[in-house]
């Protein structure tokens, strides 16, 4: 019998964290995976303290609203989160696109702003989001630009240009607290 185990990470399935995590799986088709998506990667950390023993997924670029970012997070949890994993996987095309809307919103995830941050009027405003999935979804509301992913398109969106990414994954093994050391 395969072992289960849970893998967090975050979702929905139109992200690329989630083709990742369907990557990390085929690498290992020795385990039962329980996949977890959350709504933000603040969601993902919460839930990983409540679930030791589970793995987590998470993209070196990462970066949250509050400026926290990969590297903060494996020296925060140095004792509580074991690297398991690391392995390249494409994000899917990266794409800014541009509505009709005078706005001056840009959308987008944080870890995403320094592409744009040259590309667009002084004056235009950067609105986070939890996720490109996510950032998108403002866009359509109100947004004038947007940093997503090509796949979250409409089909007659206006792209004004388009990235190919090549990602580092990295998979960490949460401990459970009776393990870590002070």
């Amino acid at each position: 019998m395969q072992p289960t185990k849970t893998l967090h990470t975050l979702g929905p399935q139109s992200t690329d964290c989630y083709r990742a995590a369907l990557v990390y799986e085929r690498r290992h088709p020795d385990v039962d995976w329980q996949l977890q998506l959350h709504p933000s990667f603040p969601a993902v950390l919460q839930a990983v303290e409540q679930d030791p023993g589970a793995q987590i997924l998470l993209p070196a670029a990462l970066q949250l609203a509050d400026g926290t970012d990969w590297g903060t997070l494996h020296y925060r949890y140095l004792e509580r989160w074991q690297l398991v994993d690391v392995f390249t996987h494409p994000l899917d095309p990266l794409v800014l696109v541009h509505s009709q809307r005078h706005t001056g919103i840009v959308d987008l995830h944080p870890a995403t702003a320094e592409v744009v941050q040259h590309r667009l009027p002084a004056k235009t405003q950067f609105r986070y989001a939890p996720s490109k999935w996510a950032a998108y979804q403002a866009y359509q509301r109100d947004g004038e630009f947007c940093v997503t992913n090509q796949a979250n398109l409409q089909p007659a969106e206006t792209v004004l240009k388009r990235w190919q990414v090549d990602m580092v994954w990295t998979v960490y093994q949460v401990q459970e607290d009776e393990t870590c050391e002070s």
